[in-house]
Order: structure tokens, then sequence, then C-alpha cells
């Protein structure tokens, strides 16, 4: 009977186990179905499903991470869409509900060298710095009603991939640009120029590696600076960025310079240096353009202008042309004196066109260095892609 006793003892003890052990799965499961409940309710699957869609969003080439941070939980959408080829394009849009605006964003990528392939940079854009070659565009005196509007642009030079059969070739590349309409941001915050200038880069060198190219990527980008005005000026004396080295104390002296307006240093699409009289009253522009910030028909305009070393411009137009690698492939370096008839109202004397033609090569030389291209000379050059 203790035998019988103990087995029924342990049937019972049994049962009773297993009792408990459904209990336990059956309120593990209820807890589950509630939960999926909370989260289904409470908007958690549809901000998953949108994660896991900007995730995947144009190809898998949108940089995902910094764009959430920019946009700060806003529900956007995004498309791809592409032009016969000859550009690719992400858009993402939507409405922020939130801020009462709307949310207009665009990265388009172009092949380096391409006609249609013309950057909207400038000789004012900060520099993105960290090992970039790109500019940003924000004006720090915009309205507050402006300051969710900005612009970046970037070349990016590729390698081909080692046993790539297609796509581009060793020393080619990609231009790169953003534009921002965004009612919730704020392009005044360092913050938010950072996180544009990382969906940037890291959109552009997605694609790039996507078609068979190694890009020539920077650093993290962990500051931008903000564009330059005309009334941006200083005096020339305590110049540091892109007009430093142009000229000498005398020449200055002489041109009547006394002002400057320039960007801080580092390579973009677009460079430049303002000399100025008084006030900031403009003198001489000095500009360098590098690859697809050089429009198809600028090239041809200044191609017909080049002159040799010795020859005279009655206006004082002098070009330099330098060859340089990756996505940059052909530079211009040009100086242009201000001709509305200020120059003329100052004490500058008439233009000094040796001591004006070697300020432009010394501007150029600087520059072309800065992006290893060629030294600077007066006879057009034609990239391989020509």
């Amino acid at each position: 009977m203790s035998g019988e006793t103990g087995a029924a003892g342990q049937t019972v003890e049994g049962f009773r186990r297993r009792r408990r052990i459904r209990l336990a799965a059956g309120l593990t499961a209820g807890a589950v179905l509630v939960a999926g409940g909370v989260f289904w309710l409470s908007g958690g699957w549809d901000e998953w499903r949108h994660d896991r869609a900007l995730d995947s969003a144009c190809d898998g080439a949108l940089a995902a991470g910094p764009l959430r941070e920019l946009l700060g939980g806003a529900e956007v959408t995004a498309e791809t869409r592409l032009d016969a080829g000859a550009w690719w394009q992400c858009r993402v849009s939507g409405a922020d509900r939130e801020k009462d605006g709307r949310i207009d964003l665009r990265v388009t990528v172009d092949e380096a060298g391409d006609r249609h392939a013309d950057l909207e940079s400038a000789a004012t854009d900060a520099p993105l710095g960290h090992g970039w070659t790109g500019g940003f565009t924000f004006d720090p005196d915009s309205r507050s009603d402006d300051r969710g509007e900005a612009r970046a642009s970037l070349l990016l030079g590729c390698a081909a991939k080692p046993g790539a059969e297609s796509g581009a070739e060793s020393g080619a590349g990609i231009s790169a640009e953003v534009t921002a309409r965004i009612s919730r941001a704020d392009f005044a915050l360092p913050e938010t120029r950072t996180r544009l200038a990382a969906v940037l880069t890291g959109t552009a060198s997605a694609f790039a590696r996507q078609h068979d190219c190694a890009p020539a990527e920077g650093e993290p980008v962990r500051e931008v600076g903000v564009s330059v005005n005309a009334w941006d000026y200083r005096p020339f004396a305590s110049v540091s960025g892109s007009c430093a080295g142009l000229l000498d104390a005398p020449t200055a002296a002489r041109w009547g310079v006394r002002t400057a307006v320039e960007s801080a240093p580092g390579p973009k699409p677009t460079e430049g240096c303002t000399l100025g009289g008084l006030q900031g009253a403009p003198l001489y522009a000095f500009e360098a353009q590098y690859g697809a910030a050089l429009s198809w028909y600028e090239r041809e305009e200044l191609r017909d202008l080049t002159a040799p070393p010795t020859h005279v411009d009655p206006k004082g137009h002098y070009v330099l042309w330098a060859k340089c690698p990756g996505a940059a492939q052909l530079a211009a370096y040009t100086v242009t004196p201000d001709d509305s008839g200020t120059r003329a109202a100052t004490s500058g004397p008439a233009l000094d066109h040796p001591a004006l033609r070697k300020a432009l090569r010394s501007f150029a030389a600087r520059s072309a260095q800065t992006h290893g291209c060629t030294a600077p000379g007066t006879a057009p050059v034609y990239p391989d892609i020509d």
C-alpha cells in the first residue's frame, strides 16, 4: 500500500506541476498578447514599420540614422527618382503635423563630369572639412522662418573595386548635393548642420559602394560652419582663410585693398576670395571651380577667354587651368575685377595686370595643391571624359 500511495502521490504531484506549467504558459501567452496589443494601439507597430522602411529606402543607400536624428521622429516617405541614367535622386517628403509645416529633402547624385552634373555650390560656402571636398550653404542672417533651409554639396572620388566588371573607373567619382526645406529644423544650430552633412556623406558613400566604387571617404563631420556674405568683410591685414597669401602689403596698398570677404580654409567644389576697399566695396573677385561646380557652358566660355601668359586683357579677366584627380577632374581659376564703377570711385589705380596675374597664380597654386591637382597653367585642360 505504501508503494501504491507513493506512486499515487507522485502522480498527483506531477499533475499539479503540469497544471502550474500550463497556467504559467497561459499567463505568459496572455502577457504577450496584451503587450502586443499595447504595442499596436500605441503606434509602436507603425513606428517599427516606418523605421524598417527608412532603412531600405532609396535602394538602401539613404543614410537613415542621421536622417532620423535630423527629422526628430517625423513620419516621412522616401522615393527614388532617375533621369534617364543622367542622375539619381532620393527624395524624402512628408507633412510635419507637430510643426504645421512640410519636409522636403533631396539627395541628388551624378557621375563626375556628367554634363548634367552642375552643383549649386558657391565661393561663400563653409567647407565640410574632416577630409571631405564639400561645402555647406546656410545664411546665418536668415529670417527665423527660413532657418529650416540649407544646402550642401560634395565631390567624392572613387576607385574601381577589385574584380569589378562595370562602374566607375579608377580615379573617377561622383558629385552629390542635398537640399533641405524642413519646417522643424533650425540650421543655425551646429548639431543640425552636422546631421544634414551626415545625410549627404552617408548617402553618397553608400551609393558609390553600390556602383562598384570604393569611395574616398573622410571622417565623420563633427562641426560645420555657415556661409559668409558680402557684408562679412574683415580687414585685409587679418585674413587667414581663402584670401591668405594673395597680395603682399605694398601691392594691397597700391590697389586700395583694405578689406576681404573670405571663407574658412578647406577644399570645396567652389572656392573664392573677394578683395575690397573701405566698408567692403568689392574690387577683385578670385574664384576656383572644380568638377561639376564648373558648368559645361562656363567651361566653354572660359576656354574662349584663355590667353597666353603675357596677354593683357583690357578688363583684367584672366583664367588658369589644372587637371585634378577623382571627382574634381578639371579646375578653372579666375580673377574678375569689379566693373560696376566701384573700383573707379575709389582711390585705387588702373589695373595692375602683372600683379593681377601673379595674384591669380598664387590663389590657384594654393587651391590646386589642396585638391591634389597639377600646377595651374594658361593652357586649357581637357579631362578624360571630354
